[in-house]
Parts: structure tokens; sequence; C-alpha cells
């Protein structure tokens, strides 16, 4: 059994110097490499035909410009966040408000043209994966022992599956658990953590990189999850709508099955 230690694996990327770029102030023209932790992961396979595919989700940082002097931060002020394959892309980052449909995915290693809502860039001349896990790792197979191990406070990974059996597709979501509540006296536990990925297997896309939600998971069973998705969203003033955000406001309620597991061994005797 693996555990992935999300404080140690990361995604390396590459870019070439786009000289056709002309923003202000604008990049030092060097082109860039990048190494950035990964928040979280997920797998589809269709289970009738066997195809599978591994995607990544980056953790966030802003919007800069590179190698300058005299000013670093982009203004206005953009996220930046992408979900990977090995071989696409999806720009998952955040704006102020939201202008154009949601980006679509773009293959990850070829030079592309920039995308409506999408943050501009150019392909990739290197992508690299590097996945580390934990040396021991422990299931934890009902709710006291998830209270124990949050107690002593050993690394969390949660496993949920899901699927939809009409179409034969099963997606595992991993991802370190950064919020756990307990109650040590009823032994009960609820997970409410992310940012993760969550794809809508029911959505008819050409690329599964295209149903993915970025999202927050929170259940207390095993069975059962709730996934709230970030979404276009209408904000209201005086009740008319003034701009589209991005906002966790779409829930999901999904049947699942939930493994948890901890880095390290629990205490004999608990």
């Amino acid at each position: 059994m693996e555990m992935t230690d999300f404080g140690n694996s990361y995604m390396t990327w590459s870019v070439p110097h786009d000289p056709s770029d002309q923003r202000q102030p604008g990049h030092t023209p060097w082109g860039n490499s990048a190494r950035i932790l990964l928040d979280a992961r997920c797998t589809i396979t269709n289970t009738a035909t066997g195809a599978t595919d591994d995607f990544y989700l980056v953790v966030p940082c802003r919007t800069e410009w590179m190698y300058r002097d005299d000013r670093l931060f982009q203004v206005p002020s953009g996220e930046y966040r992408e979900v990977f394959s090995a071989t696409r892309r999806l720009n998952l980052g955040k704006r102020m408000t939201v202008e154009d449909e949601l980006p679509r995915s773009i293959p990850a290693k070829m030079r592309n043209e920039p995308t409506p809502g999408a943050v501009r860039t150019v392909g990739l001349t290197a992508l690299d994966f590097t996945i580390g896990t934990f040396p021991m790792v422990t299931a934890l197979t009902t709710d006291a022992d998830v209270v124990t191990a949050t107690q002593e406070n050993l690394p969390l990974n949660g496993v949920t599956e899901i699927w939809n059996e009409e179409r034969h597709l099963h997606a595992v979501l991993e991802y370190p658990i950064k919020t756990m509540n307990f109650h040590p006296e009823r032994r009960r536990f609820q997970v409410d953590t992310g940012p993760l990925i969550v794809p809508d297997l029911a959505a008819d896309e050409e690329h599964w990189m295209d149903t993915f939600a970025l999202a927050h998971i929170n259940y207390n069973t095993f069975d059962r999850a709730e996934f709230i998705c970030r979404r276009p969203t209408p904000l209201l003033v005086d009740g008319r709508e003034v701009a589209q955000i991005l906002h966790y406001d779409e829930v999901r309620v999904l049947p699942a099955r939930h493994t948890l597991l901890c880095g390290g061994e629990l205490p004999r005797g608990r």
C-alpha cells in the first residue's frame, strides 16, 4: 500500500521565452523552469477498455513577472493553478471575476495559442512528476483508528473512489487531510479538506481532464462523500447580478468508498 507524501511530491516544467508576448513590463527573456508542490491527484480508469490516466493538481501561486529587478507581482493579480497529466493541462486559476466560459484543457508539450479565460502560455519543453511516498503506511479501517491517528498527529491522506457504472468509469482521488474533526468520547470523525479535483463522470467530454472541478470534500462515514465545487457564481448587489465570480457553491453528494491512511504506525494498545 502506498501513501503519497504531498509535502515531497512535485510537478516540474520548463518553458521557453515567448518573443510574441508583448505584455508590459514583461518577463526577462530567459524562459523559465518551475518546481511546484502537488495538492492532490486523481486516476480515472475505463473499466471496460482498460484505458487509464493520472491527473495532478498543483498548489496555487500568484501571477508574476519573471526575474525582473523592479517589479515582480502582476497587477491586476491572478492565481496560477493548473491540473496536469503527462499530455494535457487545464488552467483552474482564479482572477477577480469570470468574463468567459471556463477554460478547456490544452496539450501540455506543444506550442499553443492562448485560450479564452486561460493564462497565456506556450508549449512546455519538459514536464516531469516526482511522487514521494511514506516508508510506513497504516490503513485506518475503523472510526476509532482514525481518531487515534488524529490524536497522535500522524500524517493523514484520504483515498476516495467514485464511479459511473453505466459508463464504466472509476475514479480514485487521493489528497492530504488538512482538517480532521474528531470526537474522542464517541470515536467519531469528520473530514473537511481540500482543495482537490473531482471529475464529473457523467459528463460527455472528449478529454477526461475537461470534467474536473476544484472542490473540497466532507464526510463522516466510509461510504458517502459531499463535494462542494468551485463554479461561476452570480455576484448580486441589491438583487441585481453585477458580475460572475468563482465560488464554492455547487454541492454534489455521491456514494463513495473511502480509505483513510496514516504515515506511520498506530501505537499499540490504543
